[in-house]
């Protein structure tokens, strides 16, 4: 008998599966150059100064950019831009750790860096929640369901890349 999840259960199991493999894919795949904008970051008085921080978002902004793109064609059967898309995915959990890793979700001074962070967390979150379905032949019984669970992921990602993209082009 399948097992079939319930939308809150599966976005537990997707956050869960999310967060215990956020350190392990960032060390083992994906190296953040020592001129990032990430790397070395001064935490002050409840987050990182705004002038500081930004051109750190805008290079996690850039890869956002890559990975919706990326993760839209992969919806549509590209799988050249599935396996690029996971590729982006580990560059964004890089830059995320570099950053701070987990201080990212902490409740900062500056309300609009917080609402940043979390927007990028949760597409993120979404983006690598799409990676984990497995791509199954139209003709398997479960197929329907499988893309249906892609696309919940897929719309998830892009709406809070948007949200993200939205609040970082009103600070510059």
């Amino acid at each position: 008998m399948p097992l079939y999840l319930t939308r809150t259960a599966a976005r537990v199991l997707a956050v869960a599966l999310t967060s215990a493999s956020l350190g392990a894919a960032a060390a083992c795949t994906e190296v953040v150059a020592d001129s990032s904008a990430c790397r070395k970051l001064e935490y002050k008085n409840g987050g990182v100064p705004r002038a500081q921080y930004l051109p750190c978002v805008g290079e996690m902004m850039a890869a956002l950019t890559d990975l919706d793109r990326q993760t839209q064609a992969a919806f549509a059967g590209d799988r050249k831009a599935r396996s690029e898309g996971q590729q982006s995915v580990r560059r964004v959990i890089a830059l995320m750790k570099a950053a701070g890793g987990l201080k990212l979700l902490d409740r900062w001074d500056d309300r609009v860096l917080t609402a940043i962070n979390l927007d990028i967390h949760n597409a993120v979150t979404h983006y690598q929640a799409f990676y984990m379905v497995g791509v199954v032949d139209e003709s398997s019984q479960f197929a329907e369901t499988t893309r249906a669970a892609a696309k919940n992921e897929l719309d998830g990602g892009s709406r809070n890349y948007e949200d993200a993209r939205r609040l970082y082009q009103r600070l510059n």
